[in-house]
C-alpha cells in the first residue's frame, strides 16, 4: 500500500477543524469521549449541570493541548438547551453533538413514585428530545451536515429489575435516534446511538462500594471478565463522529464486553 493511500485511510478518523459538543462531559464516559475528540483534533465544548466539575474538566483538556470551552446546561429544560445552542452558534457552530447526560435510580417500578419516574424520563428521554430537536435545527441552518451520538445503554433492550424507568427512557432514546436519522438524512446529518454496559464511573461507584459482591457478579457476567471503564468507549465515539462512519446512520453500536452476545 502506498504511503499516500495509507495516509488517506488514516485521515478517515481525523476530526481536525470539527467543533464537538459533549453534553454530560464533565466526567465519566462523556469526559473520556471529549478527550478522544480533542486528541483527534476537534475543538471541544463541554456542557454539564455540574459547573465546578465541568470547568475543572475543561482545564484538564486544555492542559492536554485541546482547544476547549464549556457552558452549563440542564437538558430537562428546553430553554437551557437553546442557550447552549446559542453559545455554540456564536463560537462558530457545531459539527458533532454527543448527548451523554443521564440519571438513574435503583428501584423497582412498583415502589417508585411518579415524581421519581418523571425525573428520570425528563432528563434521559425528554432531554434527548430537547438536544436532538435543537441541534438538528442548528446543523440544518449551517448546511454542512453533522453527527449526533446519543448515549443509551444495553438496558435499552435488555430488562433488569430496579431499572424500569431508566431502561424505558433509554429504549425511547433508541427510537428517537432512529427517527431523527430518517428525518435528518436529507441534510447529511448522521444520527446514531452508542450503548455502553456497566461501567466503572461515579454513576455506579457508590453502589458497588456498598455492594462489592454485586460488582464481582456483574464483572463475571461479561465474557471479557471485567466491568467497562470510560476509556473503553473512546474508539467507538471517534468512529461515529468521523468520516469513517460516513454511511452509518440510525444504528446502535453496542460496546459491552460480549454481555449481550449470550
Amino acid at each position: 500500500m502506498s504511503e499516500m493511500r495509507r495516509s488517506s485511510i488514516k485521515r478517515l478518523f481525523d476530526l481536525d477543524g470539527m467543533r464537538a459538543l459533549v453534553i454530560g462531559g464533565a466526567e465519566g464516559i462523556g469526559f473520556a469521549i471529549a478527550r478522544a475528540f480533542g486528541a483527534f483534533g476537534a475543538q471541544v465544548v463541554l456542557a454539564d449541570r455540574n459547573e465546578p466539575l465541568m470547568r475543572q474538566s475543561r482545564d484538564r483538556l486544555t492542559a492536554e493541548g485541546c482547544e476547549a470551552e464549556c457552558h452549563p446546561v440542564d437538558v430537562a429544560k428546553m430553554e437551557s438547551v437553546q442557550m447552549l445552542a446559542d453559545f455554540c452558534i456564536q463560537g462558530g457552530g457545531i459539527d458533532i453533538v454527543v448527548n451523554s447526560a443521564a440519571i438513574t435510580r435503583r428501584q423497582e417500578v412498583l415502589d417508585m413514585d411518579e415524581q421519581a419516574w418523571r425525573s428520570i424520563v425528563d432528563v434521559n428521554l425528554h432531554g434527548a428530545y430537547h438536544v436532538g430537536k435543537t441541534f438538528a435545527e442548528v446543523m440544518k441552518s449551517q448546511n454542512r451536515g453533522g453527527r449526533m451520538i446519543f448515549l443509551v445503554s444495553t438496558g435499552a433492550y435488555r430488562a433488569a429489575a430496579n431499572f424500569g424507568a431508566y431502561s424505558a427512557s433509554k429504549a425511547g432514546v433508541v427510537m428517537l435516534t432512529k427517527t431523527l436519522a430518517l428525518e435528518l438524512a436529507p441534510y447529511g446529518i448522521l444520527v446514531n446511538a452508542l450503548a455502553p454496559t456497566a461501567t466503572d464511573t461515579s454513576f455506579t461507584a457508590d453502589y458497588y462500594a456498598a455492594n462489592p459482591s454485586k460488582r464481582d457478579a456483574v464483572a463475571a457476567n461479561h465474557p471479557l471478565g471485567r466491568i467497562a471503564v470510560a476509556d473503553d468507549y473512546m474508539g467507538a465515539a471517534v468512529y461515529l463522529a468521523s468520516e469513517a462512519s460516513s454511511f452509518v446512520t440510525g444504528s446502535m453500536l453496542v460496546v459491552d464486553g460480549g454481555k449481550t452476545a449470550k
